[in-house]
C-alpha cells in the first residue's frame, strides 16, 4: 500500500513540474533545448588522436549538434570573388540542402564592451611568462591591452550544424527507440529524470551526424575559386561550446574560465538522495547548467543582472540581398549585437499550403503578384535550392533608455540591408531572445523566409578576416575595422619559420620589427629569455634590449646585450672555432663556413663567386682540420696565452708531466687537461689556439690533393688560375678584416640570452664591393652571436666521451626553447648567394632547430627568388611600391583587392598605428590580411627611432633613468612622439637660445619630473 502511495505522490509531483515548467510561468531554463553531449568514443579517439573533449551536443528533442568557430575568408576578396565563391559553396550545399534532417544556424556578435576582456585573457598567457621569466614588464603589456581595447570589438562568429531526428525513416526510430528501452531494461538503467542521461542518445544518428559535419568543414574550406581556400572553420569543444552559450544568457557571472560538467567529467554527486531517482549521481542537464540567472521581462526587454536586451525579428526578407559586409559597416561600432540567422531545407515544400490557397483565389488582382512571386520560386527551385530562413537580432545595454536607443540603430541598419521589414513585438519576450541565441534552441519567433540558397548564403557572415591562432597567439594585432587578430609566431602550422619584412623608411618597421620579437619573449611556456640575435645597421633593436634590461634585475642586466661591432681585435672571434672538445665542426657548422668560406670568393660584381669554388672550400675543411687534430696539430707554447700559462703554474697541472711532455703537449691535449680539472672557461680559451684560422687555407691551397684536383682549373671571366684566385681572396680577407683573421679574443658572457649587434660602422657602401662587404659582416655575426643554436646530440659521435656530460646539459638546454636570428636592412647583402643560402638553410632546417628565421628589407624586390619562394610569413608595411605589386601577384598569388586596400590603406604610421599586409603559409592554407599595429605610449617610447625622439629619450635616460623616463614621456606624449613639440620649439627659437630644443625639453620635462618627486617625499615626511 506505502509503495503504491509512493508511486502515487511521484506521479503528482511529475505532472506538478511539468505544469509549472511547460505550462505555468515556464522559467528560461525551460526554453534551453540542450540536455546532454555525446561522450567520446573509442572510434573518435582513433580517427582523431588529438581529441580529449567531447565536440557532439544533443537536445532534448534528441537532435545532435556540433559547433563551429567561423573565422571567415582567408584571403582579401572582391566582391565579384566573393560572389563566386558563394556560388562554389551554393553547389556543393545542395545536396543536403534539399532534403530534411539537417539544418544550420549561423550567429554573429560583435561587443566592443568584451574587448578589454577577450585581450586580457590574450595577455594572461604573456603576463605569466614575463612573471616566470622575472621580467618586470607587466606595466608594458597591459598597456598595449589598454592602448588596443579601444579601437577593437570581440567578436564571435558560430556555425551550429543539426543533425535532427527525422534524418532516419519512421521504421528506423520506432527501431532505435525499441532497442534503446530493451537496453535499458537489460543494463537495469536506474530512473535519472533530473539528470544528464547520456543513454537518452540514439547513437544511430552519430554516424549521419559526424558525416555531415565532414562534409560541411570540407565543402566550407574549399569553396575558394582557382584552388585557392575558401572560409575556415575551426569545430570546438562541447565545453567551450556550452560556456559561449552561457556567457550569452549571463555574460554578467559567467567566467572565462568556466566549464560545464559533461559526461566522462569528474562529478560529485548533489541533491537529496531518492530511493528511485537517481538523478543526483549525474550532473544537471545542460540548460540548468546554462540558466542559473533571474531573468526579468518588462514590456519587450529583458533584464538580467546588470543589462537589458532588446530583441528583433526580420518579417520581411531584403528584397535586394547584399553581403554580411554591407550590414556591418552600417552598424555603429559602439553598439553591442548579435544576429542569427536559422537555415534549413524545404522552403518551398513548408509554404506548399499557402502556395495551394493562393493558386485558389489567384484570379483575383491582390493576390496576382503574391502567385508571380511563388511561380519565380518555383522556376529558380530548378536550379537552386529553395531554403527555409528565420533572422533575429539582439542588442544590449546596462539602462533601459540606451537599450532602446540602441535597438532603433541596429533596426535602422537591418532596414538599410538589402530593404527588410523588422519587428520589436512578439508577444513573448523571452522565446524571443531565445531565438536570439545561437544552440540555445531551435525554435524561433521570426517570420520564415523562403530564399533560394545563393540569396541566404549571401547574407552570412562569412566575410570576416581569419586568424588560424584565434584562441592562443602570442602576438595581438587588429584588423583595420576592428576585430582582434592574434599572431602565433613560430607557430606549429607553418612548415618553417622564415619572416620577411618590407618597408620604406617611416613605414613603421622599427615599430612592427621590435614589436614582434617583444612578443616572442613572452611566448607561452617560456621560463627565461629565448635565445635571440638581431643583425642590425643602426640602433634599432637597441630600444628593445633596454626595455628587457630595465626589466631584468640588475644582477640579469647583462641578459641582454647591445654590440655596436667594430673592425677591431677587440671583437674578434674566429669563425673555424669547434665545440668544446671537437676536433672537427658539425655538419651544419661546416656547411656554413663553406659558405662563408666561398662569400669571400664571390666576385662582387657577378654576385657569386667561380664555379670549383664551393667545392674547393669543402676540401680545405677537411684538409685544415684533418692536420690540427692528427697529422700537424698545434703544439701548445708558452706566453701565448699568459691566463692559461699562470692557471697551469698555480693549479698544478704543469707538476704532472715532466718537461718532455710539455715540450711535445699539443693545445688540444692542455684543453683536455683542463677541462677534466674542471676548467671549462679556461679550456675553451685554450682551445682556440688548437683550431684553424683563415691564414691556414692559404697554404692548404698548395695541398697535393687541392693541386692535383683544381690547379688547372681557371676563373672563366678572367682566365686566372682559381687557386691564385682564391688564395688573393683569402688573403685580401686577412687584411681588411680585423675580426675573423686571428684567434677568438671577443667573448660574450655564457649567460647571455638576447643580442643585438649594431653593424652600423661595418657595412659596406651600395657598390657591388660594398655590399659584399655587408654580407660577410652579416654572417660573420650570425656565427658570433648564434653559432650555438645549432647543436643536437649527432654532434656528440665526434667528441671525446669526456665532454658528452657538458655538451648533452647544453643540447637539452638549447633544444628546449625556440631562437630567433633577425637580419635587418637585408638590402644592403645585394642578394648575395651564399649569403642567401646560408639564411635559406637556417630557415628551411629552422623547424628542426628550432629557429625562426627573419629578414627585414625596403622592397620585396630585394630579397632573391629562393628566399620569396621560402618565405612562410610576409609583412608589407607601406603601399604604393609597383615592384612590391608585381611580387605580390606572381609570386605570393595576392589577390588584386588585397593590393587595392595595400595601396588605400597602408599608408604609413597614424595616431592609432600603422596598416601593413600580412601573407601567412599555413597547413591550413595561405591567408592574406591587411592589420594594424598599435602600440602602447611606453612601448611606442622604446622602440621609437626617430632622431629627435630618440635624443630626448636618451637625454632622459641618463637624468632620471629608463623606466620612468618612457613612463613621463608617455604621459606627456601619449602618440609616442614628440617631433611636433620639437618642430615648434625650433620655430619659436630666439637667436639668444644656447642649446638645443631637445636639451631644453629634456630639461623642462626633467625638472618637472624632480619637483613632483621632492614634493610627495615632503608629504610623506
Amino acid at each position: 500500500m506505502n509503495n503504491f502511495l509512493e508511486k502515487g505522490v511521484e506521479a503528482v509531483d511529475s505532472l506538478i513540474a511539468y505544469m509549472a515548467r511547460y505550462m505555468m510561468g515556464k522559467d528560461f531554463a525551460g526554453y534551453c533545448e540542450l540536455a546532454t553531449a555525446i561522450g567520446l568514443t573509442d572510434q573518435d579517439i582513433k580517427r582523431k588522436p588529438h581529441r580529449t573533449s567531447p565536440y557532439i551536443l544533443v537536445s532534448d528533442s534528441n537532435s545532435l549538434l556540433t559547433v563551429f568557430d567561423v573565422q571567415g575568408t582567408y584571403q582579401i576578396i572582391s566582391e565579384d570573388f566573393f560572389s563566386q565563391m558563394i556560388d562554389s559553396l551554393r553547389v556543393k550545399m545542395s545536396g543536403y540542402m534539399q532534403r530534411f534532417g539537417h539544418s544550420m544556424t549561423f550567429s554573429f556578435e560583435r561587443d566592443p564592451d568584451r574587448s578589454l576582456d577577450e585581450l586580457m585573457r590574450l595577455a594572461e598567457p604573456q603576463l605569466k611568462s614575463a612573471r616566470r621569466i622575472g621580467l618586470k614588464s607587466e606595466d608594458i603589456i597591459i598597456d598595449r591591452v589598454r592602448r588596443n581595447a579601444p579601437l577593437v570589438a570581440w567578436e564571435q562568429n558560430l556555425l551550429i550544424v543539426y543533425t535532427h531526428i527525422n534524418v532516419m525513416s519512421p521504421e528506423e526510430i520506432k527501431r532505435e527507440i525499441k532497442d534503446r528501452a530493451q537496453d535499458a531494461i537489460k543494463h537495469k538503467l536506474p530512473r535519472i529524470a533530473y539528470g544528464q542521461n547520456p543513454a537518452t542518445v540514439l547513437m544511430a544518428m552519430k554516424y549521419r551526424h559526424d558525416t555531415m559535419v565532414e562534409r560541411i568543414k570540407f565543402d566550407f574550406e574549399k569553396c575558394g575559386v582557382n584552388g585557392q581556400p575558401g572560409i575556415m572553420l575551426r569545430p570546438i569543444t562541447a565545453h567551450e561550446a556550452v560556456k559561449r552559450v552561457r556567457i550569452m544568457v549571463n555574460r554578467e557571472r559567467t567566467s572565462q574560465k568556466f566549464r560545464p560538467v559533461l559526461p566522462g567529467d569528474r562529478f560529485i554527486p548533489r541533491g537529496r538522495e531518492d530511493s528511485v531517482d537517481f538523478s543526483d549521481l549525474v550532473p544537471p542537464p545542460v540548460s540548468y547548467q546554462i540558466c542559473t540567472n533571474d531573468i526579468q521581462t518588462k514590456g519587450e526587454l529583458i533584464k538580467t543582472d546588470d543589462l537589458w536586451h532588446g530583441n528583433l525579428s526580420m518579417e520581411l526578407g531584403p528584397q535586394e540581398p547584399q553581403p554580411f559586409s554591407s550590414l556591418f559597416a552600417t552598424v555603429d561600432r559602439e553598439i553591442p549585437w548579435r544576429l542569427r540567422i536559422d537555415l534549413s531545407p524545404g522552403g518551398l515544400n513548408e509554404m506548399r499550403a499557402r502556395q495551394m490557397l493562393v493558386s485558389f483565389v489567384g484570379l483575383l488582382p491582390d493576390n496576382k503578384q503574391i502567385r508571380e512571386s511563388f511561380d519565380d520560386l518555383n522556376e529558380r527551385s530548378k536550379e537552386d535550392v529553395i531554403c527555409s530562413m528565420k533572422v533575429t537580432a539582439s542588442t544590449w545595454s546596462s539602462s533601459e533608455r540606451e537599450t532602446k536607443r540602441r535597438m532603433a540603430a541596429l533596426e535602422k541598419s537591418i532596414q538599410a540591408w538589402g530593404i527588410c521589414q523588422v519587428t520589436s513585438v512578439h508577444g513573448d519576450p523571452l522565446a524571443a531572445w531565445a531565438s536570439t541565441i545561437p544552440a540555445f534552441t531551435t525554435k524561433n519567433v521570426a517570420n520564415r523566409l523562403v530564399p533560394p540558397l545563393t540569396d541566404a548564403l549571401k547574407l552570412m557572415p562569412l566575410e570576416r578576416p581569419a586568424t588560424p591562432w584565434s584562441e592562443n597567439g602570442s602576438l595581438v594585432v587588429r584588423t583595420p575595422d576592428g576585430k582582434i587578430y592574434p599572431i602565433q609566431l613560430g607557430s606549429r602550422l607553418q612548415d618553417t619559420w622564415i619572416e620577411l619584412i618590407t618597408a620604406i623608411p617611416g613605414s613603421g618597421k622599427s615599430v612592427w620589427l621590435n614589436t614582434m620579437n617583444h612578443a616572442a619573449i613572452y611566448k607561452a611556456g617560456n621560463v627565461r629569455l629565448p635565445l635571440m640575435m638581431f643583425a642590425d645597421v643602426g640602433p634599432s633593436s637597441s630600444g628593445l634590449i633596454y626595455l628587457i634590461q630595465d626589466s631584468l634585475s640588475d644582477d640579469r642586466k647583462h641578459e641582454a646585450v647591445y654590440l655596436r661591432l667594430q673592425n677591431s681585435t677587440k671583437y674578434a672571434v674566429n669563425p673555424w672555432d669547434t665545440q668544446l672538445g671537437a676536433r672537427f665542426p658539425t655538419e651544419r657548422e661546416k656547411d656554413f663556413l663553406k659558405d662563408f668560406m666561398t662569400l669571400l670568393c664571390t666576385n662582387a660584381a657577378e654576385k657569386v663567386a667561380p664555379g670549383a669554388c664551393a667545392q674547393v672550400n669543402e676540401k680545405l675543411l677537411n684538409i685544415a682540420y684533418e692536420a690540427c687534430a692528427t697529422k700537424s696539430p698545434n703544439v701548445y707554447e708558452p706566453q701565448v696565452s699568459p691566463e692559461i700559462d699562470n692557471l697551469l703554474e698555480t693549479s698544478g697541472l704543469k707538476e704532472k708531466h715532466d718537461v718532455q711532455w710539455w715540450r711535445d703537449a699539443t693545445w688540444y691535449e692542455v684543453t683536455d687537461m683542463l677541462f677534466g680539472a674542471g676548467y671549462v672557461r679556461e679550456a675553451a680559451i685554450a682551445q682556440r689556439q688548437a683550431v684553424p684560422i683563415l691564414q691556414d687555407f692559404s697554404g692548404h691551397l698548395k695541398h697535393e690533393t687541392i693541386k692535383h684536383m683544381y690547379g688547372e682549373v681557371t676563373v672563366q671571366e678572367t682566365g686566372e688560375p682559381l687557386l691564385s684566385y682564391m688564395h688573393r681572396c683569402f688573403s685580401d680577407a686577412a687584411s681588411t678584416y680585423a675580426l675573423f683573421a686571428g684567434r677568438t679574443q671577443f667573448e660574450l658572457n655564457n649567460e647571455t640570452r638576447i643580442i643585438s649587434i649594431d653593424l652600423q660602422e661595418m657595412v659596406g657602401s651600395k657598390t657591388p664591393e660594398g655590399c659584399l662587404r655587408s654580407a660577410i659582416v652579416y654572417m660573420f655575426a650570425r656565427q658570433m652571436a648564434a653559432k650555438n643554436y645549432f647543436i643536437n646530440d649527432d654532434m656528440l659521435s665526434n667528441i671525446p666521451p669526456l665532454y658528452h656530460p657538458y655538451h648533452m646539459k647544453r643540447i637539452a638546454d638549447v633544444q628546449d626553447e625556440q631562437k630567433t636570428i633577425f637580419y635587418d636592412e637585408f638590402h644592403n647583402t645585394n642578394g648575395l648567394s651564399a649569403f642567401v643560402e646560408t639564411v635559406k638553410k637556417d630557415g628551411r632546417e629552422g623547424r628542426k632547430w628550432g629557429i625562426r628565421v627573419g629578414c627585414a628589407s625596403q622592397f620585396l624586390s630585394d630579397y632573391p627568388e629562393a628566399l620569396l619562394d621560402s618565405a612562410t610569413s610576409v609583412y608589407v608595411m607601406r603601399g604604393g611600391s609597383q615592384g612590391d605589386e608585381k611580387v605580390l601577384r606572381e609570386k605570393l598569388n595576392v589577390s588584386d583587392e588585397a593590393i587595392r586596400r595595400l595601396q588605400r590603406e597602408a599608408v604609413g604610421p597614424g595616431p592609432d598605428g600603422g596598416n601593413f599586409l600580412a601573407f601567412f603559409k599555413t597547413k591550413l592554407g595561405t591567408i592574406t590580411q591587411m592589420l594594424t599595429n598599435t602600440v602602447g605610449p611606453i612601448e611606442m617610447w622604446a622602440f621609437s627611432t626617430t632622431a629627435e625622439d630618440m635624443a630626448l629619450r636618451k637625454r632622459l635616460y641618463k637624468r632620471i633613468g629608463q623606466s620612468q623616463a618612457r613612463k613621463l614621456l608617455a604621459e606627456h606624449f601619449p602618440l609616442g612622439t614628440a617631433t611636433e613639440t620639437i618642430e615648434y620649439m625650433k620655430e619659436q627659437a630666439t637667436d639668444k637660445e644656447d642649446t638645443s630644443v631637445v636639451a631644453q625639453l629634456a630639461e623642462k620635462l626633467a625638472t618637472s619630473y624632480e619637483k613632483n618627486i621632492n614634493k610627495q617625499k615632503e608629504l610623506c615626511l
